[in-house]
């Protein structure tokens, strides 16, 4: 009876999970409406980093003190928030975000393909190959095979989306060594340090101070912002 009724709540987190996944490429599509994809980014980085980090200091946990640790938080935050987050907001700007949740449930199989043939620390397995199968046709069932229309238009803009999947399919792999820390700290660690490396670009290249977001977009960037933690 208790396995049951974990395997209910697993199944339920898993589906608050995945609403909170694809309502976040709708966010990004409405927040670049009139916001810098890079802006819009950075800004994303640094409020979801300091609302973990509240949640951290909250729950009493300690940051790591070891120079290498941090290093590895940087690693992590290149691979799964500077690159692929900003190469996404560039690309929704022409791609639409069904077709991008779409493109973006590739991350599995680049994820699978890296274990395979670069790291090998996983053995492949028939099931594993039927499970990012499965996952991948219930994406397009639920966001609409319709979106795979734009496959092939704006095609640059989609080979960035493939190759953010790429990073985060890495970032899972990176992710790994970070097996005897709390889970929010590695988040935390690498969405603040996205944020040191983001804002600076910015501010350089959006003059965000010279911008009039809409509301519109300004509340889908706090909606990002509040998924992404």
């Amino acid at each position: 009876m208790q396995t049951r009724s974990d395997l209910t709540r697993e199944l339920a987190l898993l589906l608050v999970l995945s609403t909170l996944w694809g309502a976040s490429y709708t966010f990004i599509k409405i927040g670049v409406e009139t916001i810098p994809p890079l802006t819009l980014i950075a800004a994303r980085t640094l409020i979801a980093g300091l609302l973990l980090a509240a949640i951290i200091r909250s729950r009493g946990l300690g940051w790591p003190r070891e120079r290498a640790t941090w290093r590895r938080f940087l690693i992590q935050a290149g691979l799964n928030s500077v690159v692929p987050f900003t190469l996404i907001a560039w690309a929704e700007r022409t791609v639409e975000a069904g077709l991008a949740t779409i493109l973006n449930a590739t991350s599995p199989i680049f994820a699978f393909l890296l274990t395979t043939l670069v790291t090998r620390h996983e053995p492949v397995t028939r099931r594993k190959l039927g499970g990012i199968a499965t996952g991948l046709a219930g994406t397009c069932l639920i966001v609409g095979v319709e979106a795979l229309h734009g496959l092939g238009r704006e095609w640059l803009a989609q080979l960035a989306i493939v190759a953010a999947t790429i990073c985060y399919a890495g970032a899972a792999i990176v992710g790994k060594g970070f097996k005897g820390l709390d889970p929010m700290l590695p988040a935390a660690g690498s969405l603040l340090l996205g944020a040191v490396v983001l804002i600076p670009l910015a501010l350089v290249i959006d003059h965000p101070w010279t911008l009039t977001p809409s509301l519109r977009s300004v509340l889908a960037l706090v909606a990002l912002a509040t998924v992404s933690t």
